[in-house]
């Protein structure tokens, strides 16, 4: 573990630089975020199939959500007076990022 002392007064830093209070609202979502990816892991790892058995198609699910929600952690991570350095689809969510989710919770 790294630690820098930065966070001794009660703030956390953001992407792309800035502070904010660790008791800011998007501290605690991309938390959350971090902890379902963390656990959407877990998951893929009980799924994963021994070498030269057929995977299961689930744990491509997963790692799709797993994606999927490391970038909506990127983004609420990043200071908004940064947000035009966001990437569609790396630290931005996008429209076609949306549609997939919505493809997976439908199937």
């Amino acid at each position: 573990m790294v630690a820098t002392g930065k966070g001794d007064d009660g703030t956390t830093g953001l992407l792309f630089g800035g502070r904010v209070s660790k008791d800011d609202p998007r501290t605690e979502a991309y938390g959350t975020l971090d902890e379902a990816v963390a656990a959407l892991g877990l998951a893929r790892a009980e799924l994963n199939a021994p070498s030269g058995a057929t995977p299961d198609p689930l744990a491509d699910i997963l790692l799709r959500l797993q994606r999927g929600l490391f970038v909506a952690g990127a983004e609420l991570a990043a200071n908004p007076e940064a947000w035009d350095r966001l990437q569609d689809g790396v630290t931005r969510v996008d429209e076609a990022m949306v549609d997939e989710v919505e493809t997976i919770l439908a199937e």
